[in-house]
């Protein structure tokens, strides 16, 4: 909207601006209150010669031209190379006293020479364009001569192929104005770019406003973008420059190109945001229609840029200002048709813009001139109101939602207020249980404390019972094995006593006596006495055995190396057992690991153990072979290894084996699987004592009746 003034400064330029009359030196008498616009009296000749600047020079043979016809009506010498124009002109008397001031506007370099003085060089180009479109007041001195010459030489700009509109341009629009008239138009501008710069600050509080919004309630997305559209349209007015943007002056430096083209982007990326912001706000999604809205904003921003010198030019924005318009007013329908709660304050703010664009456009098209500052002002509610409109809707949305968290904490102060008296009288119970509670612990403590002395009254009395039939247990196992040996010492007791007083009757028989007889008894008496020597010794045995049994192992702990003393009580076992059988032989095995470490132990008492072990393996596989089993070779073997944090020490035999209730019973005192007279049943006993309460070991079994038994000791490395 607000390049509608360019086109129409630069399109109807003859009817907004007062022309000077054709002579052969144009008169100008009166200045009209928008300037004086040079148009006739202007000659000009092809080519290039400095001379041509003098004002003494006759040009009466030059062609006359109005540069300030469109480019395509002038000749073809005047739209490509360098050429010149001069104007001659008087000054009436009442404008030779007064300061007066020449604005140019020339779409191409040039150099303008008053009387033969070179009053404005080609301006600084920007970035390498070919135009100098900067305005230059040029100041005409006050009692000149009262003809003048004004002499420009000037090379036409070259627009790109795809630059659509140039020839639609005139090349150069000089016009005459005093300087109340300039200073009037540099106050307008001002007070332009202070509308600009006072809707860029209303525009960056409300994306400060948007902003905290959304920081403390960052569910409403529609305030991150409303912020960001309106920090995009701040920053957009911040860089509009007034001369540039409402006279059609592109700027003539790096910085003012950089502010236009900053301008436009914002102002695209603000018109983007604002779309995005209805989305949310009623609950939609962006999306075909919307993507649908960015590709086209891209095209016709494309083409009003390529439209940049032609009438067409406010047409594509017209068109995506109305895009923008539709898909607002789309969505705010849908939301009034849903009857969402706020949607008609939006939707007043729409028909607001839109109805101040009708009007402002009714006024342009009925070609109602309206002042800089006026135009401008018809433009700030077409941005305005749209974009209250919906700080609005954000604003009381917030506002009920801070109502409602206000009604909310109320609620939670109330039932805070009643937690608060509960959680006292529970307080007050509590101390009332915790009273009674305390009293019924005392009294309970020292009912526990008479009942814990009672305890351990009643446990050292189990204790003590425990001892007595434990006690009572080996009394009657003693008895019983020593009953046997006893009962065959007491029976050949009386037996060799009879034989005593036969064998003396018999010899009281003087020569009647009969020798076999006497030599029977004798022998009788012999076997008698050989009998009870045997079941004495056995006895002795018995009680041997059970002094070692309870005797605490008084040596010392050293570390011992177990694979010297297994192969050693393993010779020595079978040694043994060779010297009361030479008929026996056995296949003997060792497996020892050679990096055994050794362990901290007592080693008679472990060599004890080992040789209990080997003296079983071997009896077992000597009575295997006593029963004549066919192809039976007895076997005894012994492995180590490490296993974890253990050594461990395996002694395996192919003998009788034993079944599972006789291994379940085979660790205890007395149990013994030998014939009577042959074991006492406490070697294994004293084994198992030896290696876990002595050592802190296990000792376990594992057999198989008629295949053979494997006893596993394990001992901490």
């Amino acid at each position: 909207m607000k390049h509608l003034l360019l086109l129409l400064a630069l399109f109807t330029a003859s009817g907004c601006l007062a022309q000077a009359p054709a002579t052969a030196a144009t008169l100008l008498s009166g200045l009209p209150p928008a300037g004086l616009l040079l148009s006739q009296g202007w000659r000009y000749h092809a080519g290039d010669d400095p001379a041509w600047a003098r004002p003494d020079f006759d040009d009466r043979r030059w062609a006359p031209l109005d540069p300030t016809r469109r480019r395509r009506a002038l000749p073809p010498a005047a739209q490509a190379g360098v050429y010149w124009l001069r104007l001659r002109f008087r000054l009436a008397d009442s404008l030779r006293q007064r300061a007066l001031l020449l604005d140019v506007w020339r779409l191409g370099t040039a150099a303008l020479y008053l009387n033969g003085r070179l009053v404005s060089a080609p301006a600084v180009r920007a970035w390498g364009l070919t135009m100098d479109l900067a305005m230059a007041p040029i100041e005409v001195p006050a009692n000149a001569p009262a003809e003048q010459v004004l002499a420009v030489r000037f090379a036409p700009w070259q627009p790109a192929p795809l630059l659509l509109g140039a020839d639609w341009l005139p090349q150069l629009l000089p016009v005459l104005r005093t300087l109340p008239q300039r200073r009037l138009l540099e106050a307008e501008w001002a007070d332009t770019n202070m509308i600009y710069y006072i809707m860029a600050g209303v525009f960056l509080l409300l994306a400060l406003l948007h902003s905290t919004f959304y920081h403390y309630n960052p569910a409403q997305e529609a305030n991150r973008y409303f912020a960001r559209y309106a920090l995009a349209l701040a920053l957009g007015f911040a860089c509009i420059d007034s001369a540039v943007d409402t006279l059609g002056v592109l700027p003539a430096n790096n910085w003012g190109m950089l502010r236009w083209i900053a301008e436009y982007i914002f102002l695209f990326l603000s018109a983007m945001w604002m779309v995005l912001a209805v989305y949310p706000l009623f609950g939609f999604r962006p999306g075909r229609p919307y993507v649908a809205l960015v590709v086209s904003g891209v095209l016709l921003l494309l083409v009003q840029e390529l439209t940049l010198f032609s009438p067409l030019y406010t047409y594509p924005y017209l068109a995506f200002g109305g895009l923008m318009l539709a898909e607002q007013l789309r969505l705010t329908a849908l939301a009034l048709r849903q009857q969402q709660r706020g949607a008609p304050i939006i939707a007043c703010g729409l028909v607001g813009g839109l109805i101040t664009v009708v009007i402002y456009l009714a006024l342009h098209i009925l070609g109602v001139a309206l002042p800089l500052l006026t135009d401008n002002l018809l433009l700030a509610p077409i941005i305005m109101l749209p974009a209250l409109g919906i700080s609005l809707f954000l604003a009381r949305d917030f506002a009920l939602d801070a109502e409602m968290l206000q009604v909310k904490l109320g609620e939670v102060e109330q039932l805070s207020a009643q937690t608060l008296a509960q959680e006292q009288d529970k307080q007050a119970l509590l101390a009332s249980q915790n009273e009674t509670l305390e009293h019924q612990v005392t009294q309970r403590t020292g009912e526990l404390q008479r009942s814990l002395t009672d305890l351990r009254t009643t446990q050292n009395q189990l204790i003590q019972k425990e001892k007595m039939a434990s006690l009572g247990e080996l009394t009657a196992g003693i008895a019983h094995e020593i009953q046997n040996p006893l009962n065959f010492v007491n029976n050949f007791s009386e037996v060799s006593t009879e034989l005593v007083s036969e064998l003396r009757e018999e010899q009281a028989k003087g020569a009647a006596a009969d020798p076999v007889l006497q030599e029977e008894l004798l022998a009788d008496l012999g076997q008698n006495l050989t009998k009870i020597s045997q079941h004495g010794q056995r006895a002795a045995g018995i009680v041997r055995g059970m002094l070692e049994h309870s005797r605490a192992s008084t040596g010392e702990r050293a570390p011992t190396a177990l694979n010297a003393l297994a192969d050693e009580y393993l010779r020595l076992a079978y040694h043994g057992l060779r010297a009361k059988d030479k008929r026996f032989n056995a296949t003997l095995e060792t497996d020892f690991a050679p990096d055994l470490p050794l362990v901290q132990g007592v080693g008679p008492d472990l060599g004890r153990v080992l040789l209990n072990l080997f003296t079983n393996a071997f009896y077992a596989v000597q009575q295997r072979q006593q029963a004549g089993e066919a192809g039976y070779q007895p076997t005894v073997g012994v492995a180590t290894r490490r296993v974890g944090n253990t050594v461990e020490v395996r002694v395996h035999d192919n003998g009788t084996g034993m079944p599972e209730a006789v291994q379940a019973k085979i660790f205890q005192p007395f149990f013994t699987t030998k014939p009577t007279g042959e074991g006492t049943g406490l070697g294994l006993s004293l084994s198992y004592d030896i290696v876990t309460k002595g050592h802190g070991g296990t000792l376990t079994v594992q057999s198989q009746a008629g295949q053979g038994t494997e006893f596993t000791l394990r001992l901490p490395a």
